[in-house]
């Protein structure tokens, strides 16, 4: 049975997230959710969105995954506020482990202008290296994403098993986001495929929205130009058992059902 998961934005209110809990959680039509590091909240909402992360702990075989704080800000491939930025990531998994999380995604960086793409990929996988052993007390696995533009790191194939080689841990995996691998190819068709065939044996988790190939429109699956069912189908041949979080846009839980049918319907065909 595919294992569903869904994400829980650090801005969704505690009624929200009760919500979740009410028609997601405990009628298991979720098997999993991906929160994140609420750093940038107030204080009531940090503590109100930790209050009903910890509801989801009672419930057995239901996996929490974190999302480490991602974009310019929080960049690990330049010298600008690093110190501020390591601090931060070194903090986002202090608060995973509080919830049982198991493994963290990371966006491994983006080229700011300030350094070369060499100088500034060597410099990601040092502080990316420090990371993952700070994650490994906690018996936590760091997975880096597949992202999508010219400027951003591991976008391809080719500098994503650069960065993996590199690292040369086992507590170093790929969190794989298919939409991101179908922009970066601009739609090609066979870039999912390759991109899955290439690191098959990396992959700890996996992010599925659909899009047309021009832009991550986080879109409701099968509306867009990846082809889901043999994506689905390629997946279970491999004997892939982590989640499939879903990272189409939603208002509230009734949309998170509807994603859920889709999903059901795809693994049908397979």
């Amino acid at each position: 049975m595919i294992r569903k998961c869904f994400t829980i934005n650090p801005h969704r209110t505690l009624d929200e997230i009760l919500s979740y809990e009410e028609h997601l959680v405990k009628t298991n039509i979720y098997q999993g959710c991906e929160i994140f590091y609420p750093y940038n909240t107030t204080l009531e909402q940090f503590e109100n969105y930790k209050k009903g992360i910890n509801n989801f702990l009672k419930y057995d075989n239901f996996e929490i995954v974190c999302h480490l704080p991602y974009g310019a800000q929080n960049n690990v491939a330049t010298y600008v506020n690093l110190d501020e930025t390591m601090k931060r990531l070194l903090a986002g998994i202090d608060f995973a482990s509080l919830f049982n999380v198991t493994r963290v995604t990371y966006h491994p960086g983006n080229l700011d202008g300030t350094m070369s793409r060499d100088d500034a990929i060597k410099l990601a996988i040092k502080n990316i290296s420090i990371l993952a052993k700070h994650a490994k007390k906690y018996n936590i696995i760091f997975m880096i994403e597949n992202l999508i533009g010219e400027q951003e790191l591991c976008a391809k194939i080719e500098e994503t098993r650069y960065f993996l080689d590199e690292l040369k841990d086992d507590n170093v995996k790929l969190i794989f986001d298919c939409a991101h691998a179908h922009c970066a190819y601009k739609g090609e068709k066979e870039s999912v495929f390759n991109f899955l065939e290439e690191f098959k044996n990396q992959i700890y988790h996996l992010h599925v929205s659909d899009n047309h190939g021009l832009r991550d429109e986080h879109a409701p699956l099968l509306s867009g130009t990846i082809d889901y069912v043999r994506y689905f189908r390629r997946l279970k041949e491999l004997n892939y058992n982590g989640l499939y979080s879903s990272e189409v846009l939603f208002k509230d839980y009734n949309d998170l059902i509807k994603t859920s049918n889709t999903i059901d319907s795809i693994e049908k065909e397979l």
